[in-house]
Order: C-alpha cells, then sequence, then structure tokens
C-alpha cells in the first residue's frame, strides 16, 4: 500500500496555508498602509492596466508581480496577489507529487492518468493566458 493520499494532502494543505498567510500577511499591510487612500501607486502598473481599462491595483501576470514584490516597499497587493497564485498552484503541485508518488509504486495506471492531468492542467496554464 502505497502513502500517496498522505504524501498529496501533505502538499495540498502546505500550499493552502502558505497562500493563506500570504494573502493575510498582505492584507494586513495594506491595511497598516491606509488603504486604498494611503497607497502610492505605481506609475507603471497605472498606465499599464488604465491603457487596457483595468483597475490600478490589477496584476495581469506573474512578471508584473514579480516586480512589484521587487519594489521597495513591497506592494501589499503583490503579496495577496502572490497568495493567490500559489493557491492556484496548489492542485497542480499535488497531481505531480501524485504522480511521483504512483510511479514509485509502480502503479502504472494511476500514473498514467495523474500524469494526462498534469498535462491538461500546464496546457490550460498556457491557454488560459497566465503567464
Amino acid at each position: 500500500m502505497t502513502n500517496t493520499p498522505t504524501s498529496v494532502a501533505r502538499i495540498l494543505i502546505a500550499g493552502g496555508m502558505l497562500s493563506v498567510a500570504l494573502m493575510l500577511s498582505g492584507l494586513v499591510a495594506f491595511a497598516v498602509r491606509g488603504g486604498v487612500h494611503g497607497e502610492t501607486l505605481d506609475l507603471d502598473r497605472l498606465l499599464e492596466n488604465r491603457a487596457h481599462g483595468r483597475s490600478a491595483n490589477t496584476f495581469t501576470s506573474i512578471g508584473a508581480i514579480r516586480r512589484a514584490l521587487e519594489h521597495r516597499p513591497v506592494d501589499p497587493v503583490a503579496v495577496i496577489a502572490s497568495g493567490v497564485v500559489l493557491l492556484l498552484l496548489t492542485p497542480v503541485a499535488g497531481t505531480a507529487g501524485a504522480l511521483v508518488a504512483f510511479i514509485r509504486a509502480k502503479d502504472w495506471r494511476y500514473a498514467t492518468i495523474a500524469s494526462l492531468l498534469l498535462a491538461a492542467l500546464v496546457v490550460s496554464f498556457f491557454f488560459g493566458g497566465a503567464g
């Protein structure tokens, strides 16, 4: 008997808890900095979002989140967005962990199912515009 459910559960719980912690810390930082009215706007993000008719506090790519996290002081909305991205990637990591566990257990039927599911998730990220 393999411990696949236990390892996948650990991945999902750790990813979920870490993403919630990121989102909460970003929310607290946002509140401490005064919310929307106390924020200094990132001019590049503001101009890019206004050109596309989006809110100034919207992140539309991983690169935009990374740039906002590298900027000092760190943008709390970027911390919240990174928590959301981590939450979305957690099932992908769980599926990859299940695939590894099934391969180690030589359970080829479920390894095939997990690999097809993982491939579908990866392809959906590319076609969904997540990059």
